[in-house]
């Protein structure tokens, strides 16, 4: 089956009957910006097939629950497991682009070695808008068995965020929004702004592929430099890597513990924003 990173309404109003695809609604609403709660949405209305899976509980470390880091392999194993995703199962992550949770879903499978998920373009508004089915009722499915194969080119610590602060063979790209970047007052020296949510356009999809070339040259990011993507708490970040990867780079890291982690540490270097960034 072909796959990612995107697809299509119409490719998944075709495949709502299809065993092989799994349908995950990730909606998930940052407090106090909006109070919802995506499980509730949920309930109340979803793609037909769909399982809700949330990036900072189901798929997190409970360990780190002030990071919401990305699950254990067995942990996150059991939770795809019991909701049906197996090695052979394709899946389709939604949001309804809030924040880009689709893409941190989509992330997290590429991470444990699942390179067939796509996230859906458009997300749930498209959906809707077009008038595609919708329900409230609550899918159960088979167990399956999904089987993590880790992959440490994906994922980036700490460690590997302080080798690559002033080494001129990789870039690191601050994924935040703007209002968290000036918020926070700081980034992590020589990153380049890339906020995930920015790529998404003013009909709900995503950037088009020589879209996101035009932007990266424009920040100078060539093919072959190394890549690592960073943004407050781990979501943002994924946007990022989900843009570039329509424009054909799937070689980028995600920073897990980004900022927030960063931040913990008094000795990790910071830069102050540049002079121009809006007050």
């Amino acid at each position: 089956m072909k796959y990612g990173p995107l697809v299509t309404t119409d490719w998944l109003a075709e495949q709502l009957d299809n065993p092989a695809v799994r349908v995950v609604d990730c909606r998930w609403y940052l407090k106090p910006f909006d109070n919802r709660e995506g499980i509730v949405e949920y309930q109340d209305s979803h793609i037909p097939g769909a399982v809700h899976l949330l990036w900072n509980t189901d798929l997190a470390d409970p360990g780190h629950p002030e990071l919401a880091m990305l699950a254990d392999p067995d942990r996150y194993a059991e939770v795809m497991s019991e909701h049906g995703i197996g090695d052979d199962t394709f899946v389709v992550c939604y949001d309804d682009q809030h924040v880009t949770v689709a893409a941190r879903v989509w992330w997290t499978l590429r991470v444990y070695g699942h390179d067939r998920v796509a996230v859906l373009d458009g997300g749930f508004p498209k959906w809707v808008d077009e008038k595609r089915p919708v329900t409230s009722d609550v899918p159960v499915f088979n167990r399956s068995s999904f089987t993590p194969r880790f992959r440490s080119d994906l994922y980036s610590t700490r460690r590997d965020v302080l080798a690559a602060v002033g080494n001129e063979e990789a870039v690191l790209i601050d994924g935040r929004m703007q209002p968290a970047r000036l918020e926070d007052g700081g980034c992590i020296p020589g990153s380049i702004h890339l906020s995930g949510i920015e790529f998404i356009k003013e009909d709900g999809t995503w950037a088009s592929p020589a879209d996101v070339e035009q932007r990266l040259a424009d920040s100078e990011i060539g093919e072959s430099d190394q890549i690592i993507s960073y943004c407050r708490g781990g979501v943002g970040a994924t946007g990022t890597a989900l843009a570039l990867a329509i424009a054909g780079r799937y070689n980028v890291a995600v920073y897990d513990g980004s900022w927030s982690e960063w931040i913990l540490d008094p000795s990790a270097p910071r830069a102050p924003l540049e002079e121009e960034e809006p007050s």
